[in-house]
């Protein structure tokens, strides 16, 4: 059995349940694993602000990976590590969500800047993200360097503008979908597995002693360089693919139940 000293989880259609919350089980199982001094890490696209509230449910200290790997923070909320686009990147991307007229927001830090506040993207983004502090329009900022910039739409358009992005911002911007209808890019360095890897040079702690839990594409990465891989039931098969583990769905507490399991915790 591989000695785990770290877990890393995504968040969304993984450790939450189709409510988005953390079910008490694994509330339960995280807060024993952890009593047992194993450090337990949030890694999520999700903006800070709408993660952080997770760290409390299961009030633990920890630091935690948002923006899909853009940004780390401390239990505080101090930012530990940031890498945005670059602002020339992200009036280009304003662009091409123009031009093939989707739904697009930018984030930068906790500024939320979105294309239209009456599309149905928004409600459902907002009923999955809980935050609506936001400002319409991309005309009353200076600074284009998101920390996260996303596209909002159906999945076919999304694939077309992923080609668009391979053909002109290959090597100038990383994305990943992260839902079918959200595609999301980020500076050409950020992804979770090397935010991870900057933690784990924090704490001393070498890749094959991680666990690692996602369920989407930009959750591969961060799967494949720990030495426990685990796909949640409900993912896409591209990652149980990349899983050497396939654990129960997110609505079945996949994650507290594989962590129960591996480490005998008898809950």
């Amino acid at each position: 059995m591989i000695l785990i000293l770290l877990i890393a989880t995504d968040l969304d259609g993984t450790l939450l349940n189709n409510e988005h919350k953390i079910s008490d089980y694994n509330k339960k199982v995280i807060s024993a694993v952890n009593e047992k001094g194993i450090k337990v890490i949030l890694s999520t696209g999700r903006p800070t602000s709408a993660a952080a509230k997770f760290l409390d449910d299961l009030n633990i200290e920890t630091d935690m990976i948002s923006f899909n790997g853009a940004m780390i923070t401390d239990r505080k909320g101090d930012i530990l590590y940031e890498n945005n686009l670059e602002s020339s990147i992200g009036k280009e991307l304003i662009e091409i969500a123009k031009k093939y007229k989707v739904y697009h927001q930018g984030f930068l830090g906790e500024r939320w800047n979105l294309s239209d506040s009456k599309s149905k993207w928004l409600d459902f983004y907002i009923s999955i993200a809980k935050i609506n502090n936001y400002s319409v329009g991309f005309d009353n900022i200076k600074n284009f360097s998101f920390s996260k910039f996303m596209f909002i739409g159906e999945n076919e358009i999304l694939k077309e503008i992923a080609k668009e992005l391979d053909k002109k911002l290959k090597d100038k911007v990383y994305y990943a979908f992260s839902r079918p209808v959200y595609l999301e890019v980020h500076s050409p360095k950020v992804s979770k597995a090397n935010a991870l890897s900057f933690l784990l040079n924090k704490y001393d702690i070498k890749k094959e002693n991680v666990m690692a839990f996602g369920d989407n594409n930009n959750d591969i990465e961060m799967l494949e360089i720990a030495g426990i891989s685990v796909a949640v039931d409900n993912a896409e098969n591209v990652v149980k693919e990349k899983s050497k583990y396939i654990t129960k769905s997110n609505i079945e507490d996949g994650v507290g139940y594989f962590i129960n399991e591996y480490f005998n915790l008898g809950l």
